[in-house]
């Protein structure tokens, strides 16, 4: 009798074992937002002199992924099924820049507010050329953008910034620290062309090389 029984439960209980070993792992979720710095930007006192108004941002598809994408060192690229984006990374990349510049320029972003078609406005547009990180190398973050004024003075400026930050390790939170890190770079150069009415732009940071500034 106890026999007959083994032979039932015997296939129940190799299949629940099977199902164990073949769970998966938990899923993390990570946030191009940086935490806070030890000393936040300034708040402006009065009202603003102008808006900010952050375009979608476009990123190359082998980059768009939700998964964290990190090159190999036999340049291979593995994706981290367990190690995910928040949000899809062209919206990652956006709101870390609004949220940067934001606090940058003590300003608000026309995306959070109902702004009159007639308000003054910093448009920033940014197109991602390279969002890639290696293991155990650098993150790189290659961007064309863009900032051009609106009802107010000032001139458009086109510029081109290569960011790179070495990873520190090979998972991939060092990878989302480092991308943290240049993104805010990237923001505060920029902003450093917002404050000058688009007359240049200069890089925050030695880790950002701008390629080339053009009036537009």
């Amino acid at each position: 009798m106890n026999r007959a029984i083994g032979r039932v439960l015997a296939p129940t209980l190799t299949a629940a074992a099977l199902a164990g070993c073949a769970a998966s792992p938990p899923v993390n979720y990570y946030t191009l937002l940086a935490p806070e710095p030890a000393t936040p930007a300034a708040a402006r006192d009065g009202q603003p002199p102008y808006l900010l108004e952050v375009l979608p941002v476009t990123v190359p598809s082998q980059a768009d992924q939700p998964q964290i994408m990190m090159r190999q060192p036999d340049g291979a690229v593995s994706a981290y099924y367990s190690d995910r984006w928040t949000a899809p990374l062209p919206d990652e990349i956006r709101g870390a820049l609004s949220y940067n510049l934001v606090r940058d320029l003590g300003v608000l972003d026309v995306q959070t507010i109902s702004a009159p078609s007639s308000a003054a406005v910093w448009r920033v547009q940014v197109d991602v050329q390279r969002f890639d990180a290696a293991a155990g190398g650098s993150a790189v973050l290659d961007a064309t953008w863009r900032v051009r004024p609106v009802n107010l003075q000032g001139q458009g400026l086109l510029c081109r910034s290569v960011v790179q930050l070495p990873l520190g390790g090979t998972a991939p939170g060092n990878a989302v620290a480092a991308q943290q890190k240049a993104t805010v770079a990237l923001a505060a150069t920029i902003a450093s062309a917002i404050r000058s009415g688009g007359a240049r732009a200069s890089s925050a940071d030695p880790a950002v090389q701008l390629q080339g500034c053009t009036s537009s």
